[in-house]
């Protein structure tokens, strides 16, 4: 028992010599997904119509303050405030006699959000690699842009989601690593694994369920940091 006190005793002191706060900034780039936005998948009814649809990611922008409290020389545990531009494309192509010709349709939906993780943050000389929970708090309105091809003719409509068809906040899990060229800057990679669903349960008045969306974000982020 004593032998455990005085291990105990020795860490706090030890975590509390190495104490040490590191702060700065970090700007990057997104490519941003929502898994189960449309089933991808191709239906054949031969000359009548057949029909395909797909979604691919979206490229976007992050920036963000960090702060780094050093518990030990190895460990710190981080914590952020991002901007963070994600979202999805979507594709759908329809043809056949009963279109008289092919009909393609191009939705893009954008949704800002700002990020809060808190990273458990290890040091192995230059490289530093971190995991850790992150919430995420919907900045605004979900914007979709809409491009749909007819023949010659093509259509370009722009609304936004109504509020209670997206979640305005979203749960996530971040792992990722960094590279330090010099005593402040260095490249940031890391990915942000949604667990929340991003479109919550529609029910009527008398809470029957209308409809179950499904949808999970995914976010890579390359970039640059700078600390202080």
């Amino acid at each position: 028992m004593k032998k455990l006190i005085v291990t105990l005793a020795a860490l706090v002191v030890a975590s509390g010599a190495f104490a040490q706060l590191n702060y700065g900034v970090r700007a990057g780039a997104n490519l941003s997904s929502i898994s189960g936005m449309v089933e991808e998948e191709n239906l054949d009814y031969g000359d009548l119509v057949t029909a395909s649809a797909t979604q691919s990611s979206k490229l976007g922008m992050n920036f963000g303050i960090f702060a780094e409290y050093m518990l030990m020389p190895m460990l710190g545990v981080q914590a952020e405030v991002n901007f963070s531009m994600q979202g999805v494309n979507t594709h759908v192509n329809v043809s056949g006699t009963l279109l008289g010709g092919e009909l393609k349709n191009k939705n893009s939906f954008m949704a800002n959000y700002v990020n809060v993780p808190v990273l458990a943050k290890f040091h192995f000389a230059n490289i530093r690699l971190f995991a850790g929970p992150q919430l995420g708090f919907l900045a605004g309105d979900i914007n979709v842009k809409s491009k749909t091809t007819s023949g010659e003719e093509t259509k370009i409509e722009k609304d936004d989601l109504d509020d209670d068809l997206y979640s305005g906040v979203d749960f996530s899990f971040v792992v990722g690593g960094q590279y330090k060229f010099t005593e402040n800057i260095g490249v940031d990679a890391r990915y942000n694994i949604g667990l929340t669903n991003v479109f919550p349960t529609q029910k009527n008045d008398k809470g029957v369920v209308l409809s179950e969306g499904y949808g999970k974000q995914g976010v890579l982020q390359i970039g640059v940091f700078y600390e202080f």
